[in-house]
């Protein structure tokens, strides 16, 4: 007799379990490491930062410096982030955000403070790209400025592509 609600019970916590809210990386702080995760499953070390230099971009009236940069890993797996601001308004001691619908901050009328990412690896035929998935999530946090160098901290992730980044890092900025 009561074997029949204790499998009542074991499908419902199956039920809420699988309904459960995808972890959202745009909360919560960033682990104080150096940048390191997994993407596709695959240990992503981090090899190299680049970024477009002085890049702007105008939409809906207003001009924006694009922060567009370039998390390389050793095995060639890059990251791909742009974020942007007002021209003129630096990132440093700011924290940028897209949460698990793409939401976040604006930067001016109807342009998110985080434009989009994408993740590409010719050689082992990845590319994901945020409007593929419906369960990604960042953060970006920066730091103060020291010479041509801003710090970071990033943290991201898509659970369904078993990929995450969490970390430190320094993006060049000349």
């Amino acid at each position: 007799m009561h074997s029949i609600p204790l499998a009542l019970f074991l499908l419902s916590f199956s039920v809420v379990s699988a309904l459960a809210a995808p972890t959202d990386c745009s909360k919560g702080a960033v682990p104080a490491r150096p940048l390191k995760g997994s993407i596709n499953g695959a240990p992503f070390v981090l090899g190299s930062v680049t970024r477009d230099r002085n890049t702007t971009r105008d939409q809906g009236g207003v001009t924006f410096d694009v922060y567009q940069i370039y998390l390389t890993g050793k095995d060639g797996t890059i990251l791909d982030v742009t974020a942007i601001t007002p021209k003129g308004k630096l990132p440093d001691g700011r924290t940028f955000v897209s949460d698990i619908h793409g939401d976040g901050p604006e930067a001016g009328p109807g342009s998110h403070e985080i434009q989009g990412w994408a993740i590409n690896n010719k050689g082992k035929s990845v590319e994901i790209n945020f409007f593929e998935v419906n369960d990604a999530s960042l953060q970006i946090a920066f730091g103060k400025r020291v010479g041509n160098a801003l710090p970071a901290q990033i943290h991201f992730c898509v659970p369904s592509k078993k990929a995450e980044l969490s970390g430190g890092f320094t993006m060049p900025l000349k």
